[in-house]
């Protein structure tokens, strides 16, 4: 547990230097720097590269397993395409098929890339689409469904958005798998907050004027769902389902 916080605490300093501490030193305009390529492709790299995935897969593999030419070359290539993702967008399904194949041929069940059980499952896939089909019956007539534009939107969020992958894979798979074990179900409001803080470090959500509030309580749950499966690929296609259900409304 106490590694894990270290970990997520190492996370936070980096995303409050790389969003406005370093910038701001060298004098850069905060507003142009959040919409920057050069911070795109530092996050990607230093943060869902390093810290979401290659971090997890050390600590749980151990580094005599990391280190060999098998995991590692594929694990260097997977880093690669999601730095690469900012220019091309595509190449960060690349490193879902590593990670795939890394599961195949290491076992990475300790970071949830395991299933419980079927039923449950696809109850908690499906869940999105239930949802979404309650709050749109209480929602004024939309001009009409947009499949193909949903199917995008989920593919997307699916295939090429590191937030989907290497993120669940790293706040549910590693940290709620494993504050779980000294917090019992104390965890999901702990990973709610750990995850609310995380995007309050971001100058582009204040912007927005993001809902943070909305934020803690969605993680929650989803970090609960996560206890009750104990599989980031659920919690992975339930994402994707959810995108889906958002787009077709």
């Amino acid at each position: 547990m106490k590694l894990a916080i270290f970990v997520w605490c190492v996370f936070i300093l980096l995303m409050v230097l790389l969003n406005g501490t370093l910038p701001f030193a060298m004098g850069a305009d905060l507003h142009a720097w959040t919409d920057s390529l050069t911070k795109d492709i530092l996050i990607h790299s230093l943060i869902y590269g390093g810290m979401f995935l290659v971090v997890p897969l050390l600590l749980t593999k151990g580094w005599q397993t990391v280190r060999r030419l098998d995991f590692l070359i594929p694990l260097l290539v997977a880093v690669l395409a999601i730095t690469l993702r900012p220019l091309v967008r595509p190449t960060a399904a690349l490193a879902i098929a590593i990670i795939a194949y890394l599961h195949w041929r290491f076992d990475l069940s300790a970071l949830g890339i395991r299933s419980r059980g079927w039923r449950g499952d696809v109850a908690v896939i499906v869940l999105p689409v239930v949802l979404g089909i309650m709050v749109a019956l209480f929602q004024p007539p939309a001009h009409g469904l947009a499949p193909g534009t949903a199917l995008a939107s989920g593919l997307d969020r699916l295939l090429a958005n590191p937030a989907s992958t290497v993120e669940n894979l790293f706040y549910f798979g590693f940290l709620t798998e494993r504050l779980s074990l000294k917090t019992g179900w104390w965890t999901p409001p702990l990973i709610g907050m750990m995850y609310t803080i995380h995007e309050m470090t971001n100058p582009e959500y204040w912007y927005e004027g993001m809902a943070f509030a909305f934020t803690f309580i969605l993680i929650t749950v989803v970090a609960a769902l996560y206890l009750w499966r104990r599989s980031v690929v659920v919690i992975w296609l339930s994402d994707g389902m959810n995108w889906f259900v958002r787009a077709l409304f």
